[in-house]
């Protein structure tokens, strides 16, 4: 099991800090068209929390991530979100969520299909999902994905088309995509996001399953 430690959270903000501070701010964006004020909201694998602790002050947040080290750090930086260390402790709430947000986690999961599935038991009917990951949907993206996302927990890199199958036949249907190498472009043509190595995908529960 990889150990997410204080130097690999460090090491990613370092890198990653620019970029992700505008995705973040895009996805903010896309979620207050989405989701009524007061909704709830539930972030898995929120880090050191840079992206659920810009929703709760107009959502009730939460967060989990099995790093103690980035919990901690992220409890630095909340006022109102809630904090566990797995989405097994949440399920314990028994509380419906009108929103997941994955971004940059489902690439640590080698079989996502059973995280999949508790998505699905803890949405609302009709809930969100939004899923940002590497992909390799061509050679292109196979060679963009390896020169620059070539880490050793990415162990889940699939094609976009593979993606959305999983997510079908786990109960969600696609409602928007756009490449989340240039998210601040909302090219939403599946052939041109094809060519990127990094996605964005937002989902609708559809189905129980």
């Amino acid at each position: 099991m990889v150990n997410y430690h204080q130097q690999y959270f460090e090491h990613i903000e370092r890198g990653y800090y620019p970029f992700s501070y505008l995705r973040d701010k895009i996805i903010v964006n896309l979620i207050k068209k989405l989701i009524p004020f007061g909704g709830r909201i539930l972030e898995f694998g929120c880090g050191t929390g840079r992206l659920i602790t810009k929703l709760e002050l107009q959502y009730e947040t939460y967060g989990i991530d099995i790093s103690h080290y980035a919990i901690s750090r992220a409890q630095e930086k909340s006022k109102n979100t809630k904090f566990y260390y797995s989405l097994d402790d949440f399920l314990l709430l028994k509380k419906h969520i009108d929103c997941i947000l994955a971004i940059n986690v489902i690439e640590h999961i080698e079989n996502p299909e059973g995280l999949l599935k508790k998505f699905n038991l803890i949405l609302k009917k009709f809930g969100y999902l939004f899923i940002h990951l590497p992909v390799s949907s061509n050679q292109l993206s196979k060679y963009l994905v390896k020169k620059f996302y070539n880490d050793e927990t990415h162990v889940f890199v699939p094609s976009i088309d593979e993606l959305d199958a999983i997510l079908f036949d786990n109960g969600f249907k696609l409602i928007h995509r756009r490449s989340g190498s240039f998210i601040f472009l909302p090219i939403s043509i599946k052939n041109i996001i094809k060519i990127t190595p990094c996605y964005l995908g937002i989902y609708k529960k559809d189905n129980e399953v």
